[in-house]
């Protein structure tokens, strides 16, 4: 694994960890000067990590394949859009995840532009 992907998938995930944690962050601390209570930044941070991990871990994987693979670009396209639809449909992450990664599985495999 080549140095550019990982200061890529380092840059999206701290992108990311900020895009999440600066806006929580902010309501989290108006809130608290109204309340009066003391720091709870940690448990703001902890919700951020969570959305950042995927987002750098996404990036992570479908870079080295795609640019090994540049030729299955349709199979990848498709296995996000289907995520993407099925979980906007149901709100379930497993179903989107499982069905997502058997339509890029298949396309990948057996379909060849």
């Amino acid at each position: 694994m080549s140095i550019e992907i990982l200061l890529i998938g380092l840059l999206v995930g701290l992108a990311n960890f900020f895009n999440r944690f600066v806006p929580i962050w902010l309501v989290h601390k108006k809130q608290q000067q109204q309340k009066n209570k003391g720091r709870a930044w940690i448990g703001v941070a902890m919700a951020s990590i969570g959305v950042s991990a995927i987002c750098a871990m996404f990036t992570i994987a479908t870079l080295p394949p795609l640019i090994e693979h540049h030729d299955r670009i349709f199979a990848m396209s498709c296995g996000f859009l289907a995520l993407i639809v099925i979980y906007a449909l149901s709100k379930k992450i497993i179903l989107a995840t499982l069905t997502a990664a058997l339509i890029y599985g298949v396309l990948f495999t057996y379909v060849h532009f």
